[in-house]
Formats: C-alpha cells, sequence, structure tokens
C-alpha cells in the first residue's frame, strides 16, 4: 500500500507542537543509546552508515521472512559486506564530517571491535554481540511509541484508516527488525546530516533537549501549531523551567565542561536563551541568526519526517 509522503509532512506541519515533543523525546533517547554504545557521538554518525549499508546488503538477500527479524539479528556471523562499499569520501560527505574525522572514527569503531573487519576476506562484519539488548529494545519501545502516537494524528486527518497501538508496531518491528531500521537509520542520517550544515553533534544534541523542555509543556494548554507559528512566539507559550548545564550534562552524558562551551556556542548564534538562575531555553527564531537557514533545515526535517512515516506505514501495511 503506497502513503503519500507529502500528505503525512502536511499533516505533521499542521499538528508540528503537538506531534513534535514525542519527536524530541525519540532523538535524544537515541542520542544518549548512541553514546552508550559508542561512548563517541561522531563516531556513532560514521557507525550508522557502516551498519546501514550492511542491514540494506542483508535484507536485500534475505530469502526468507526470519531473517529479517530482531532474533536473527542477534545470531553471529550474519552481517557481511565488501570492504570497497565504504569509501571514506561518500561518508564524509553524506554526514557533513571532514574526511579526517571519519577515517579516526572508523579506525575507532574497528578497534573497539563494533566492526569487525577482515582483512584477508575484504569484509566488513558487524558485531552485534557488542551492543547490549537492552540498548536495543529501549530504541524499538521508542520508535514503536513515537510511530503509534503518529498514528493518531493521521487517523484524526482520514490519512491512515484507524490508530496503531504501541504494542502492534513493537510487534511489526521485531518481525520485520532490518526493514524498519534501515529505514530508520537512512532518516537519522540525513536528519543529523542537515542539521550539522550548521551545528556539531553535541550541540544538537543539546538543542534537542530543551526543546524537548519548552515544547512538551506548550502542548498541554495550546491548540496545535505549525512549525513556524510555534517558533517565531516559543517564549510567549512557555513558562516552563529552563535546564542548567548540569542537568544538561547528566542527560547527555556530555561533560559539563564541553556543555558549557557548546551552550556559549548556541547563545552566540541565539539559538539558546538563558535565564537570570543560568538555566536554558530554546529561543524565538526571529532573535537566531542565520533564521532564514534555520527555517528551510525545519521545513527539510518535516518533509524528510513524513517520507520515514509513509515508509514505515507501507512496511507495516505488508
Amino acid at each position: 500500500m503506497k502513503f503519500e509522503p507529502e500528505q503525512l509532512s502536511q499533516i505533521i506541519e499542521e499538528n508540528y507542537s503537538h506531534i513534535m515533543p514525542d519527536f524530541f523525546e525519540m532523538e535524544t533517547e537515541y542520542l544518549a543509546s548512541l553514546n552508550l554504545i559508542y561512548h563517541d557521538l561522531d563516531a556513532s554518525l560514521v557507525a550508522m552508515v557502516l551498519t546501514s549499508g550492511l542491514y540494506k546488503h542483508l535484507a536485500e538477500q534475505a530469502s526468507s521472512k526470519d531473517k529479517i527479524s530482531l532474533k536473527y539479528f542477534y545470531q553471529k556471523n550474519n552481517y557481511k559486506l565488501p570492504i570497497n562499499k565504504f569509501k571514506i569520501n561518500e561518508i564524509s560527505l553524506r554526514i557533513n564530517l571532514p574526511r579526517e574525522t571519519v577515517r579516526r572514527k572508523k579506525e575507532k569503531i574497528i578497534k573497539d571491535k563494533l566492526i569487525m573487519l577482515n582483512k584477508t576476506t575484504k569484509m566488513y562484519d558487524f558485531n552485534a554481540q557488542m551492543v547490549d539488548k537492552k540498548i536495543i529494545d529501549s530504541q524499538i519501545d521508542n520508535l514503536s511509541k513515537f510511530i503509534s502516537k503518529f498514528s493518531i494524528f493521521f487517523s484524526k486527518n482520514k490519512f491512515f484508516v484507524r490508530e496503531v497501538s504501541k504494542d502492534k508496531i513493537k510487534q511489526d518491528i521485531e518481525e520485520k527488525f532490518l526493514l524498519y531500521l534501515v529505514k530508520f537509520l537512512d532518516f537519522q542520517i540525513g536528519y543529523f546530516s542537515k542539521l550539522k550544515s550548521i551545528l556539531d553533534i553535541e550541540s544538537i544534541f543539546i538543542i534537542l533537549l530543551c526543546a524537548l523542555n519548552s515544547s512538551a509543556q506548550i502542548v498541554k494548554k495550546e491548540n496545535p501549531m505549525r512549525v513556524k507559528d510555534l517558533f517565531h512566539r516559543i517564549h510567549s507559550y512557555n513558562d516552563t523551567f529552563g535546564l542548567n548545564a548540569t542537568s544538561i550534562s547528566e542527560i547527555t552524558q556530555v561533560p559539563r565542561a564541553t556543555v558549557l562551551r557548546k551552550i556559549n556556542f548556541l547563545e552566540e548564534k541565539g539559538l539558546l536563551k538563558k535565564d537570570i538562575n543560568k538555566r536554558y531555553y530554546i529561543n524565538d527564531l526571529d532573535l537566531v541568526k542565520d533564521k532564514k537557514k534555520i527555517s528551510k533545515i525545519l521545513t527539510y526535517n518535516v518533509d524528510r519526517l513524513g517520507k520515514f512515516f509513509s515508509e514505515c506505514l507501507e512496511i507495516y501495511s505488508q
């Protein structure tokens, strides 16, 4: 069944203020889980590209439904791909990281044995045993909740026949794990790559966390708003406490000294605002430097989100 991404993007845009807190929650929890796996967010971006290629290859070669399941994911020696499939230049362009940084992060991932390199056969092998199943289960649970909540808005707009429960989505993801994972990774790669055209990955994490804190309260007292209506006047809708540097550091697992440095950078760009108690909020879009570029990125990401959901709904309906 075909779902038009443009229609989904329009629904997301019209309900942006009510939909996006769930999105920000998913993204912050996803970044936190990546930190637990890789202990390096730039390395995790490189790993996204490498593992996405491995999973795509396996999904294309899968001869049965069992081979795309979560259970199969944890069996040994299932994920192999020729070394020539991954070129430093291509990865660098795809995730907006300098070539030398990509090379170093790739070497780190291999050294940490998250990606195994067989120099004899010239093949990469993903070491699923290095990834705690609790982290994967948490990611699936988070994604299931996210997709289920979005289905409510699609159903109300008569785009999807019915709301889909979190449990049903979770079961489907576990059965078709690789299909969902490939789409999820491709979305994340595009999403973070676009944001990285203006921010580093730690700054993105901080912005997403502050956006979650601000937007989660607005849902409770305002009608749904479009993206520009929300961010142009976000302070007039928000009377909650901001986040201090210590809280941000504890949640992101980014050292406090680094958090303070990134916050100063974000304040200079006008993306964050500080109150008298040194708590930080998302700033109004009109006060942000490069606001035209930020607006384009917001629109781009809403479009990508519509495409991601259309793909997920197609997988679910299969």
